[in-house]
């Protein structure tokens, strides 16, 4: 069993990338997940890799949480708002691994939530369901500059999943209520 990401591509496809759609990182995260892939896939064992996106949860180090601390902290956010993903709670992605486990599933799949946002809309929807009322500026990419290139588009065809095996998760928004309402 292996988590993979989106960063496994470039992010320049303009609509959610496939299982089957071409790898071409930009980072070296990326270039070592697709290398953990590979060799898992090499290997002559029975494997599940699921990749996902933008994942958070209510412990740990994440966006989410690092926006409710920000925003307590800073009169302030400003935040990308040309990438878009689906924010996918690590909550969801346990649930659905299990259900995947038990039903024996096997293969390279796509896990993520439905749906699309930017991180700047992202950040906006985490304070409002927080009642935080700290204004989100929204930024470029270039106005937010980072030592790892981040794909544009991070969103995944999850659709070979709902088909081979009838799971798929909610919309990013439903996961995101259920978080926060148990989130510190």
């Amino acid at each position: 069993m292996l988590y993979s990401t989106e960063y496994v591509f470039d992010g320049a496809k303009a609509s959610p990338y496939a299982e089957t759609d071409p790898t071409r990182p930009i980072n070296v995260y990326g270039e070592s997940k697709l290398a953990g892939e590979q060799a898992i896939q090499r290997s002559a064992c029975r494997f599940l890799i699921l990749r996902t996106c933008w994942v958070y949860g209510p412990r740990g180090n994440n966006f989410m949480l690092t926006m409710l601390r920000l925003a307590r902290e800073r009169p302030e956010l400003r935040v990308v708002d040309d990438q878009v993903g689906a924010p996918t709670s690590s909550l969801a992605i346990a649930r659905a691994t299990a259900q995947l486990l038990r039903l024996g599933a096997g293969g390279l799949y796509h896990l993520s939530a439905a749906g699309e946002v930017s991180w700047c809309g992202f950040a906006r929807a985490i304070l409002a369901r927080a009642g935080i009322a700290t204004p989100v500026t929204a930024i470029r990419t270039e106005d937010y500059p980072t030592a790892a290139r981040r794909p544009r588009n991070s969103l995944l065809d999850c659709s070979r999943l709902r088909a081979d095996f009838d799971v798929a998760l909610a919309p990013w928004e439903d996961q995101l209520s259920e978080v926060t309402l148990g989130a510190p």
